[in-house]
């Protein structure tokens, strides 16, 4: 059974002859009980410190294991953000290219067509001079042709042309001068209609 401190100081004995000294008996009896009070004190401090050290241990694991977790699920976030930048990158780099191909096939494109209507303007620009030249050889040939020789030295009475001129014109179309070689022609005629008694 166990003992306590107090049990030990108090304990009696039967008292007989020739029994040990009893202020020596007493005297170890106290010394005994203070030296298992002492252990006990000892104990209940080492318990203390063994349950301290079992809270720290125990606050470690839970802080460990919470770093952990979030380790892990920092792992987990970052492949994510990885899978998702590199997705993110692979279809930003996809459109680009499509863009950059999009814009090269326009260039090209227009290309060729500044290199088709060019061609289409030079070969017009060949028939038309060729039509031109056609056109001045043309003229020059008429220029050159013997009826301007003939016309220009035909000799005509050129008041005569000029009275048969101003009498097909219309009167509003005669200048002042024109309209008195008109009246004057007119009177002429009429006088020498009066002369020749054949015509009236």
């Amino acid at each position: 059974m166990p003992f306590t401190p107090s049990e030990i100081k108090n304990k009696t004995f039967t008292q007989v002859k020739s029994g040990f000294e009893p202020k020596e008996v007493e005297d170890y009896l106290e010394q005994l009980s203070n030296e298992i009070e002492r252990l006990k004190e000892d104990k209940a401090q080492l318990e203390k410190v063994i349950e301290d050290k079992e809270t720290n241990i125990q606050s470690y694991k839970d802080v460990h294991q919470s770093v952990s977790d979030a380790l892990i699920q920092a792992k987990h976030a970052g492949e994510e953000t990885k899978a998702a930048a590199t997705k993110e990158a692979e279809a930003t780099v996809a459109k680009a290219k499509a863009e950059a191909d999009k814009i090269v096939n326009d260039g090209v494109e227009k290309a060729r067509r500044l290199s088709f209507q060019t061609e289409d303007m030079k070969r017009q620009s060949k028939i038309f001079r060729s039509r031109f030249r056609m056109l001045v050889e043309a003229q020059l040939d008429l220029l050159k042709s013997e009826d301007w020789d003939y016309l220009l030295n035909y000799d005509l009475d050129s008041e005569q042309v000029t009275q048969e001129n101003i009498n097909h014109l219309n009167e509003k179309d005669l200048t002042e001068e024109e309209k008195a070689m008109k009246a004057k022609a007119e009177a002429d005629n009429t006088a020498q209609s009066n002369d020749d008694p054949n015509k009236a």
